[in-house]
This record gives structure tokens, C-alpha cells and sequence, in this order.
């Protein structure tokens, strides 16, 4: 494994602990949603305009909780610098999403270097705050709708300004809107 590699691999999991994120549950990840669940890489570009490519797609292997379905991409800038991660799980109930985001908003903050941000105006509960390894901080938010839990985080050479977290809520706002119109009201009510 290469530093940076290596770095990205402090950072997935300083990211997957202390913004909405804990091990998954259990041995296997949940099925994966349909890719078209997850805003394409031309969404993530209008918000981060050096996020050009998508890098990887699959399970969210930082899921909480036991979701029936779930989905991660993750896009780049073409040196793979700058990077946005956005994820979306599906759960078998509203009251299985509320039980695992909460789970995941005490992770959250009981996670080292943890700094809750102010609270973004998304779906029905959202959590948002900052988090740093090393010297690098990057900005993630929560959000749950219904039967849905979406997660955002950027880092890299994406500094945390409030104008690149504003764009990474507006983002989840747009993945929001998208996967409920990919699930349609069962797969978010």
C-alpha cells in the first residue's frame, strides 16, 4: 500500500467513525441499490467543480444497523486529491433508519476530533460536523428520510470553508431528492 493510500484508508475510516458512520452489523453488506440511486458524477462536479471522475462504486460498507439495501460512490478530482463520497441506505422501516441514524449520531459524537457543524435543513433528522486526521479536516453530514439514510463527507484538498459545506448539503439535498424518486414512496416511506 502506498502514503497515499494508506492516508485514504485513515481518512475512510476516521470519516466512516466520526461522521454517521460505524462498522457495519453483521458479516455481510446489505444488497446493493440500483447505481442511478446516487446522483452521477456530473452532480457532484456542479457542486465541486475539481470532482470530475467517479472513482468507485458498491456497498456502503459503513452502514449502521441492518438496511436491506444501500449504495456508495466515490468521486475524484482527476489527480484523486479532492474527493466526495455520498451514500444512501434503505431500511426495512422508518423506525429502523431512526433507530440506526441515531446509533450513528452518538458514534458520531463520541468519535475523537469529532466537531458538530450547525444542523442542515435535510430530510426528516440530519447531523452534520468536522472531523481531522493529521492535518487534513474534512466536513460530513447525515441525513434520514423516512426508510433513508444518506451520507456525504469531502475531503482531501477540499479545505472545509462554509462555502464548500453548503455545497456538500445542497448535494445532499439533490441525493435525497434522487433516491426517492429512484425508490419511489415505498422505498422512503
Amino acid at each position: 500500500m502506498n502514503r497515499q493510500q494508506g492516508l485514504w484508508a485513515v481518512v475512510r475510516l476516521v470519516a466512516a467513525s466520526a461522521l454517521l458512520s460505524l462498522a457495519a452489523c453483521g458479516d455481510a453488506f446489505a444488497p446493493l441499490l440500483p447505481r442511478d440511486t446516487v446522483v452521477p458524477v456530473s452532480e457532484a462536479t456542479k457542486y465541486f467543480p475539481d470532482v470530475t471522475k467517479e472513482a468507485s462504486t458498491g456497498p456502503n460498507e459503513t452502514s449502521v444497523g441492518k438496511p436491506i439495501a444501500s449504495r456508495s460512490v466515490v468521486f475524484t478530482s482527476a489527480d484523486g486529491k479532492k474527493k466526495v463520497t455520498v451514500s444512501v441506505d434503505q431500511y426495512a422501516s422508518s423506525g429502523d433508519a431512526a433507530a440506526a441514524y441515531q446509533t450513528a449520531v452518538q458514534g458520531s459524537k463520541a468519535a475523537p476530533g469529532f466537531n458538530p457543524a450547525a444542523t442542515p435543513n435535510l430530510g426528516q433528522e440530519a447531523f452534520a460536523g468536522t472531523s481531522q486526521v493529521g492535518a487534513e479536516m474534512h466536513f460530513g453530514l447525515g441525513a434520514r428520510d423516512g426508510r433513508l439514510i444518506m451520507s456525504a463527507t469531502h475531503a482531501g484538498d477540499i479545505p472545509v470553508t462554509p462555502s464548500n459545506s453548503n455545497n456538500l448539503i445542497g448535494l445532499g439535498g439533490v441525493e435525497l431528492t434522487t433516491a426517492k424518486q429512484v425508490l419511489g414512496p415505498s422505498g422512503s416511506n
